[in-house]
């Protein structure tokens, strides 16, 4: 159901309520052989811009004893698992707030079922850095996600934002429990970073947290976790490290475009 929703959204403009401003989702389609030559072409071009964004706000993430920098891999949703068995891209689209033809805020999100969604990279171009873009698109993402019944947004937070996430979006850190709830999904967490979460909606999954958490002497996390996930599950969280551009780096490399890495989308 959540497939065939999200399906039916990509590629469509869609108002904010702010003049001038849209926001869209994007999915690669190169295995999608039933596609419109035009229509690939044009989600190829799109995702290219997003990719140019993510690159100027974000230092290349580079698997470890590898060479390529994964930031390609989410924006294309690889499923190519027989190069990097420990990752799972499979799933991820873009979302894009956009300004004319220009994108200001680009998202990488993943929806895990009604569970929990991620949202591991999110970027704001500099230029429209303070006029709260993030703030728009993090609406419209929570819309779209309380619509379907979504029961959490997840995100890793660099120290030195972690109080913005907080005070400004009402994120929270996620206690020890809530991380062993979400230790069957295939997960991207960064070395170095704060995994936060994002309420957005009562369910039993919350009062079942509360009531483990107001027994912490009876609580046994390895027996939860055989009881909850099963035996043989293995931990996702994956030691990947990211880090922000600085603006002079930006500024640097702005008329530089690895060519290399567009070509790989």
């Amino acid at each position: 159901m959540l497939h065939d929703d999200i399906q039916k959204l990509l590629g469509i403009s869609f108002p904010t309520g702010v003049d001038g401003l849209t926001w869209k989702l994007l999915k690669s389609n190169n295995s999608d052989i039933n596609m419109h030559d035009a229509l690939r072409a044009d989600t190829h071009a799109k995702l290219s811009q997003a990719l140019d964004l993510l690159r100027a706000c974000f230092k290349p993430i580079i698997i470890e004893r590898g060479k390529r920098n994964i930031i390609i891999d989410i924006i294309n949703s690889s499923t190519d698992s027989s190069k990097y068995k420990r990752l799972d891209f499979h799933g991820f689209f873009v979302m894009v707030l956009q300004k004319d033809d220009e994108f200001t805020c680009v998202a990488t999100v993943r929806i895990h079922g009604q569970k929990l969604a991620e949202m591991p990279l999110v970027a704001t171009i500099f230029k429209y850095r303070g006029q709260g873009m993030c703030r728009i698109l993090l609406h419209e993402l929570i819309k779209m996600l309380s619509k379907w019944q979504v029961q959490r947004l997840v995100l890793p937070s660099v120290s030195d934002q972690l109080e913005f996430w907080q005070s400004v979006f009402g994120f929270s850190k996620m206690s020890t429990v809530e991380k062993l709830e979400i230790l069957g999904f295939p997960l991207l967490v960064f070395r170095g970073t704060t995994i936060c979460q994002k309420i957005l909606s009562n369910t039993m999954f919350g009062m079942e947290i509360e009531e483990v958490s107001q027994e912490p002497s009876r609580f046994n996390p390895k027996d939860y976790l055989k009881d909850r996930l099963g035996p043989g599950t293995k931990r996702n969280f994956r030691n990947l490290n990211y880090k922000l551009r600085s603006e002079v780096e930006v500024i640097r490399k702005d008329k530089k475009i690895m060519l290399e890495d567009r070509e790989k989308i």
